[in-house]
């Protein structure tokens, strides 16, 4: 009799993991970002690409909710598209269908397992894998898969426990054959003296190290200043 009982409250349990809303795990993450209206930080860029050098980078980064963003930076940089734009938001727009997959423990943490698929074909991502901390309901890992970008894997680091905002996020990616954007930029006759000059058909993959600093927080940043060049927010 005990066994019986033992084996169906490992049932229940196995079927309550299997059945965890993944909606409201995906919002109580979207809640806790909600509560930075908008930030300004700097960011230190390190990069490490395996077909091409370019030297380390500094800038300046601003957010306003919920999807306003401005750089100010000098030079050109190949950046993940999802580089400094870490908002979970950014993952869930447009339709899409959430699955949860499991819970996983690593490094003392629990974390929910959740894959998003977007339901339109036309959107270049087709499908992104995210490992949220259960308890601090921040996002520690994602990895995401292009139609013609590659794969992207982000890892999160966070100051404190009580965090919201990233200190450090490492990019590891790689994005397959380049030559078709090489073209692309050559039919525009586009020239630029700091956008390196990649060979046709490269395999582009590599790391990109971006530590967060001097974070500013809900300060107030206008509408106006993402529309406007050479502005300072108002403080």
């Amino acid at each position: 009799m005990k066994k019986v009982i033992y084996f169906c409250l490992i049932a229940v349990s196995i079927l309550s993991a299997q059945t965890k809303d993944p909606v409201k795990v995906i919002n109580s993450v979207i809640d806790k970002f909600e509560k930075i209206r908008d930030y300004e930080v700097d960011v230190n860029i390190k990069l490490d690409f395996s077909m091409v050098k370019i030297p380390d980078m500094n800038a300046k980064f601003y957010f306003k909710q919920p999807d306003k963003v401005k750089i100010d930076s000098k030079g050109f940089a190949m950046l993940p598209k999802q580089s400094l734009n870490f908002s979970p938001a950014q993952y869930l727009r447009g339709d899409y269908t959430a699955i949860y997959v499991k819970n996983e423990i690593e490094n003392g943490k629990t974390y929910d397992i959740i894959k998003i698929i977007p339901n339109n074909d036309s959107s270049d991502v087709v499908l992104s894998t995210l490992w949220i901390d259960q308890t601090q309901k921040i996002i520690r890992k994602i990895e995401t898969t292009g139609k013609r970008s590659g794969t992207l894997h982000i890892e999160l680091e966070y100051e404190t426990e009580n965090s919201i905002l990233p200190k450090l996020v490492t990019f590891l990616f790689n994005t397959g054959n380049v030559s078709a954007k090489n073209e692309e930029h050559e039919n525009k006759n586009e020239k630029s003296e700091s956008r390196p000059n990649l060979r046709r058909d490269a395999q582009m993959s590599g790391k990109v190290i971006m530590t967060y600093s001097n974070y500013k927080i809900n300060k107030g940043i206008p509408d106006s200043f993402f529309q406007e060049k050479n502005n300072l927010p108002m403080k």
